[in-house]
């Protein structure tokens, strides 16, 4: 999952399904509705997102709202989509399998925190760091996978 032109999109798209899905499973019993209920809020995040950074641009520069303007925009902010794809994925391939719900959503908060930390490696690999500098920021990226695990341990 390569982030193109909205990397940060696709990094806080993969932030928000893990911490939804920590929170959201605590209260759903099934499959569908856990994951009816992530990609609903998950789908509030990514409008959310996009009005705040058109209505942000709007008071930055002192424009009118315009259509274009706000499809541009939710299109941009669709990278947070993206970042959410593979941990949703995840959760209904081992729903097909018969897998548990718990063990499904545990699997795909796992691939959230590894995607995190994942980015990270990728990020410092194509920066000119040295070695010192790779491994602490590669360890940010690993207590933000952490964090969004965390989540799921504080709510049981």
């Amino acid at each position: 999952m390569e982030p193109e032109d909205n990397p940060s999109g696709v990094i806080y798209g993969t932030i928000a399904v893990g911490a939804v899905l920590a929170a959201e499973s605590t209260r759903r019993e099934t499959f569908p509705d856990t994951i009816e209920a992530t990609v609903i809020i998950l789908g509030l995040y990514w409008l959310a997102h996009t009005y705040a950074t058109v209505v942000g641009d709007r008071l930055k520069m002192r424009e009118t709202l315009s259509m274009d303007r706000l499809w541009r925009a939710f299109l941009h902010e669709g990278s947070i989509v993206k970042g959410a794809a593979l941990p949703i994925a995840v959760l209904i391939v081992l729903w097909m399998a018969g897998v548990s719900l718990q063990a499904g959503v545990n699997a795909a908060l796992w691939t959230s925190a590894a995607a995190l930390a994942a980015f990270e490696i990728i990020a410092t690999l194509r920066s000119p760091i040295t070695g010192a500098q790779r491994i602490t920021q590669i360890v940010l990226g690993a207590l933000l996978g952490g964090g969004v695990l965390l989540v799921r341990v504080v709510l049981h």
